[in-house]
């Protein structure tokens, strides 16, 4: 029987911060909840049950594959033609990783990669270090394409009228394409086309129109931001757009912008953005972040000051806070109908900060929002002496390509009789008012060019199977203009076209091979007679310097705005019967496009927590408006009893939602944070013609999107249904518990901070030392960072472990791996949990199993929320009977925390879990017997068992033994890292270090060192995939025995903790605290959850006796006069914190 240990509860001496909940449940501290906390696993984690997995059986795709889900047998193993290694390649050496440049084209530009090889077949992607913007940096996105290219699921044949047709009868059909419209100019032709910012394309698509000047050229995406080019143009008279310098900014002001994900640069923004929140030491500066948004997105999560808004109501917000920084009253009737909770002292706070940081501050709009609300946003900038200092405007090439309601038209009238789609899935994804579904029928001959038979292929004529970029030559653009090439990695598997050969064979070009049309592009622009060393330095470095979008000086024009303002929408006020939907793409799958990648699919959502699903994200007051959350409890959404926590914990009510007379159907998740009356829509899911990985997986949103509510709309109704839908929530999978788990702390008003704040939580700072009197915390802070960070240096190399009852060996290696990760950047992209995915063959199990608690996944992203006003039942409260509408997020990534006094090792009965001389927490598959009992042991929740052969096993076959077909298709077994041992049945695996790039690295050290002893591989050298992929570089990994390491320098920080340190498990990973800088003039500043200010009161009997300054802002719109919040007074008893969830 499992022997519970109860953590100690908190002493009247002790600091606790605020009250954190990963889970409306924990919250509520429900019965069921507390008895999860105390088993520590998902109760139907451990259930091995029959075969009565019927829904899985359309499951079978190219990623389940790679997570254990096969094909069916007889795959025909994909022809690929490889050099043998009498004849090698010079540069391949067996075992040992080749890297190549190239660069994965985006919608909203490219990102320049390193693709590793091995044997000429790409397992991972890395970002390119050369171009700096990024700092070889990626996102999930990047990190998961190479997926896609050994996906089985993509179209591996051409058809004509669903027969499949030859290449070379492809190639002939497309000449006989251009040799038709040549006979009219192209009259009868029309394109459409996504965006690309590849100058060969544009060359060709030039050519093109000069040959059939009548033809249509029309380009769409279904996330598009043209609206603020147009309102650049109007405001500069210029073909511009802004590049935000956010490192430079000190005050940042987004409206419903979230640039760490939606926005185009966004990688560039979330590295600058987060220059500006490391600090090191008490007096360091941190930049200020006002976020209003009307859902919740991860900039929201960072946000100083948050203020939750409709988006039909920012453009009224833009207005109020021009009238304010500028004394103009330009723009007051526009703000006319705003009215949220302390409205002028919010605004007047968050104005008089701007003012006081001319030339430093940045306003930002999101790209979604009307031109006026971009013009206001320009306006501002001008005025604040923000432009050529926090805001550079570059010149764009002008835009004159049709829109998709353009070809609508054309198509309607009966004109085209040629369509040719390049890419997209518009009969997916295109406005639902222009109908072009049955539209497209009308066209007498449809050639569709796309990776996935889809939507769109179906009711295509033609379908042309295109290549990978992975298989390609191309070159694109990054979002600041810079050319990079697009290289082909392997020989295309399934002989696939790429676009611009498609559009040279329709042109009539006596060129059609994609390099040299390529080649020939780039040395025109190069020129000189130095062009072709140059095109090969392109091709090395990956990047073509100087190509990047000169800086252009604008003049604001207020007059070019008037057309603009005269369209200006009205203010609409909103309430439960006419509610506002607000469309985003999914942080999973984006707009649809990645709907078959199993590892992004089940990658939980980093605000939500939902996998493999898509939700009706509605707020709490709406929530109990609906009935769906009882009085008296809170409930998590669409349960009746508290104890309902079967298949995965959240069974949700079906919703419905009705716009303009058309209605959705999907399940209802409460948010906590999102606008009153606001509707959060995610795209990208439902899809009906797609591989076996996206078909059918989740509801599909885009019928209510139409060409005059993109983005959002006001009008519509929600209708609660009596059905309920299964919701995989991982939130409070491998829960936690224990105290002091984030530790956060607010910048003080004089602008410094006690970096020490993470000493003055929870039981190490009373209890005694683990460490000896000499090494105790108190000690170590007051050391100098350089003595502090020697010090840590010998304790890590140092016998007895404190006061452990057992001997220990010393740790004698060269080095002593260490890892430092700083939650004050941390943003929660995901990009880790992808990368980890990609290096360490780790497998995707499927919705039913993530439902059962059973994903792989080696580092989760807990998190918490947090609010000013909570107190538990178990801390004198009595309970929490609301849910919180507006809480603060906090971010934290977690792995295996490497423990030198590790609790798996000692009941391991096999020692399949031991360490090694570097002080690295390894695992021995082959002596794992599966007890388990090492996950039991793990205070932090960070072992995966494999309870299926995910490798070897259909899901849909996991029960059925030796009666199931057993094996991994050929295409699949070619995506796995052959450095890394792919696990099977019945072992325990967890976070490594990535001990395969370690040895790498020693392996070249030795190699290099010959003769001598100097093996010890130099600081920077090793990065794990974690690190390597962090756009925020969060994560320093190194030798903690050299304290001139840059992971010696983060532990000696001030705000270094260890996770449950007081465990004395002398976990190797630690975290940096997280700062927040929030502004005391602000009405909510005595309403956040300041875990300083409990301190400071026990310090000083007098504090929290001032007067108050003010109540909440954004927890309402429309909020009751006079209605006050408790400030600091609510959380300064004991609060505990929870774990959570991920």
């Amino acid at each position: 029987m499992k022997r519970k240990f109860d953590h100690p509860a908190p002493s009247e001496r002790e600091l606790t911060g605020p009250k954190y909940w990963r889970s409306l449940d924990e919250l509520a501290e429900t019965p069921g909840f507390k008895a999860q906390a105390e088993r520590e696993f998902p109760a139907d984690a451990s259930n091995l049950n029959g075969v009565d997995r019927r829904q899985f059986f359309k499951l079978m795709a190219a990623s389940f594959a790679l997570g254990g889900v096969g094909l069916a047998a007889g795959c025909r193993r994909p022809e690929k033609h490889i050099l043998p290694y009498g004849k090698s390649v010079e540069e391949v050496i067996p075992g040992l990783p080749l890297y190549f440049a190239s660069s994965m084209p985006t919608r909203k530009g490219a990102v320049p990669i390193l693709a590793e090889t091995h044997q000429g077949r790409p397992t991972k992607i890395e970002g390119n270090p050369t171009y700096a913007a990024f700092g070889g940096a990626t996102n999930a996105f990047v990190q998961a394409s190479v997926l896609d290219l050994y996906d089985p699921d993509r179209s591996t044949v051409s058809t004509v009228k669903g027969a499949g047709v030859s290449q070379a009868a492809v190639q002939d059909l497309l000449a006989k394409i251009g040799t038709n419209a040549a006979a009219d100019a192209g009259a009868s032709l029309a394109f459409l086309a996504g965006q690309s910012g590849s100058p060969t394309r544009a060359a060709l698509v030039a050519g093109l129109r000069k040959k059939f000047p009548k033809a249509i050229w029309a380009e769409y995406e279904a996330a598009q931001d043209e609206v603020s080019a147009s309102a650049a143009q109007a405001a500069f008279g210029q073909s511009v757009k802004p590049i935000y310098q956010l490192a430079k900014a000190k005050r940042i002001v987004s409206i419903d912008a979230d640039f760490f994900h939606a926005e185009s640069n966004s990688l560039y923004y979330t590295r600058e953005f987060t220059k500006g929140r490391k600090v090191v030491k008490k007096d360091d500066a941190m930049n200020r972040l006002y976020s209003i948004e009307s859902g919740f997105s991860l900039v929201g999560s960072m946000a100083d000051h948050r203020l939750r808004l409709a988006s039909s109501h920012m453009l009224a917000f833009a207005a109020a806070l021009a009238g304010k920084v500028s004394g103009d009253s330009t723009f007051d009737a526009l703000s006319q109908g705003l009215n949220f909770k302390d409205q002028d002292k919010w605004l007047d706070a968050c104005a008089a900060d701007l003012r006081a940081h001319k030339g430093e501050s940045v306003i930002i709009a999101g790209s979604h929002l009307p031109p006026q609300v971009h013009a206001i946003a320009y306006a501002l900038n001008v005025v604040l002496g923000n432009v050529g200092k926090t805001v550079d405007f570059v010149a764009i090439p002008a835009g004159n390509t049709a829109t998709i309601s353009t070809l609508a038209s054309a198509m309607k009238a009966g004109s085209v009789k040629t369509l040719v789609i390049l890419g997209g899935n518009p009969v997916y994804d295109a406005p639902a008012d222009l109908g072009f579904a049955e539209l497209i029928k009308s066209v007498p001959d449809v050639v569709r060019y796309g990776y996935y038979v889809d939507e769109t292929s179906v009711v295509s004529g033609t379908h042309i199977h295109a290549a990978h970029y992975l298989e390609s030559w191309g070159d694109a653009r990054t979002a600041d203009g810079t050319i990079v090439p697009v290289q082909p990695m392997i020989q295309p598997l399934f002989n696939g076209l790429t676009e611009i050969e498609v559009l040279a064979r329709i042109s009539g070009e006596s060129v059609t091979d994609p390099y040299t049309q390529v080649y020939n592009t780039i040395t025109t622009l190069i020129g000189g007679g130095n062009a072709d060393h140059v095109f090969r330095q392109f091709l090395h470095d990956g990047v073509l310097q100087g190509t990047a979008y000169k800086k252009s000086i604008v003049r604001f024009n207020a007059g070019g705005l008037a057309p603009i303002f005269a369209l200006a929408p009205k203010f609409t006020e909103l309430s439960a019967e006419n509610l506002e939907v607000r469309f985003t793409f999914d942080a999973k799958v984006d707009d649809g496009r990645f709907a078959n990648n199993g590892w992004l699919q089940e990658c939980p959502d980093p605000i939500t927590k939902i996998s493999w699903d898509n939700a009706i994200l509605i707020s709490p007051r709406l929530g109990k408006h609906l009935k769906i959350d009882p009085e008296g409890s809170v409930l998590q959404v669409a349960r009746k009893e508290n104890a309902h926590f079967k298949q995965g914990k959240e069974q949700a009510f079906i919703g419905e939602v009705t716009l303009n007379g058309v209605t959705v159907r999907g399940p209802l998740h409460i948010q906590p944070g999102l606008s009153n009356f606001t509707i959060v829509l995610p795209l990208g899911y439902g899809r009906t013609v797609s591989g076996r990985v996206g078909k059918g997986v989740g509801h599909n949103f885009y019928p209510l999107r139409t060409t005059s509510g993109m983005a959002f709309a006001t009008g519509a109704t929600l209708k609660v249904t009596s059905e309920v839908y299964a919701l995989a929530n991982t939130q409070e999978h491998w829960s936690m518990e224990g105290r002091e788990i984030v530790r956060e702390e607010n910048f003080k008003e004089d602008g410094t901070t006690d970096l020490g704040f993470v000493n003055k939580f929870g039981t190490e700072s009373h209890a005694p030392s683990n460490l000896g009197e000499e090494d105790s915390i108190q000690a170590l802070a007051a050391l100098s960072p350089e003595d502090r960070a020697k010090r840590k240096a010998i304790i890590a190399v140092e016998t007895p472990r404190g006061q452990s009852l057992y001997d220990h060996p010393d740790f004698k290696g060269t080095h002593q791996w260490g890892m430092s990760i700083d939650l004050n950047t941390c943003i929660g992209c995901n990009a880790c949990i992808i990368a980890c995915q990609a290096e360490n063959n780790i497998p995707i199990v499927g919705k039913d199993q993530v439902l059962r608690g059973r994903e792989m996944h080696w580092i989760r992203l807990d998190r918490y929320y947090s609010d000013g006003n909570i107190e538990g039942a178990a801390f004198g409260g009595e309970g929490n009977k609301v849910i919180p509408e507006d809480p603060q997020v906090s971010l934290q990534p977690v792995a295996c925390q490497h423990c030198e006094l590790a609790p798996c090792e000692i009941v391991c009965p096999v020692n399949a879990t031991v360490h090694d001389d570097d002080g690295l927490n390894t695992m021995a598959y082959n002596r794992c017997i599966g007890t388990r009992y090492c996950a039991n042991n793990c205070p932090y929740k960070v072992r995966r068992f494999n309870f299926f052969d995910w490798n070897k096993r259909s899901i849909d076959e996991l029960y059925m033994g030796p009666l199931g077909q057993s094996g991994m298709p050929e295409l699949v077994k070619m995506v796995k890292n052959p450095d890394v041992t792919v696990r099977m049945r019945g072992v325990m695996e967890k976070c490594t270090y990535c001990v395969q790039r370690i040895q790498q690295a020693k392996i070249k050290q030795k190699v290099k060192a010959g003769a001598s002893s100097d093996v010890e591989i130099p600081d920077g050298t090793i990065k794990t995939a974690c690190q390597q992929v962090c756009p925020v570089d969060g994560v320093s990994f190194g030798n903690i025995k050299d304290p001139t390491s840059a992971v010696s320098k983060a532990k000696a920080q001030e705000q270094d903790y260890a996770l449950l340190g007081y465990l004395n498990v002398r976990p190797r990973t630690t975290y940096l605290g997280k700062l927040r800088n929030p502004n005391p003039a602000m009405p909510d500043y005595a309403a956040l959850p300041l875990s300083r200010t409990e301190y400071e009161k026990k310090n000083n009997p007098h504090f929290g006796h001032e007067p108050a300054h003010g109540g909440e802002s954004g927890h309402g719109e429309h909020a009751p006069e006079g209605e006050k919040k408790e400030g600091h007074s609510s959380f300064f008893k004991g609060n505990k914190l929870f774990g959570g969830l991920s």
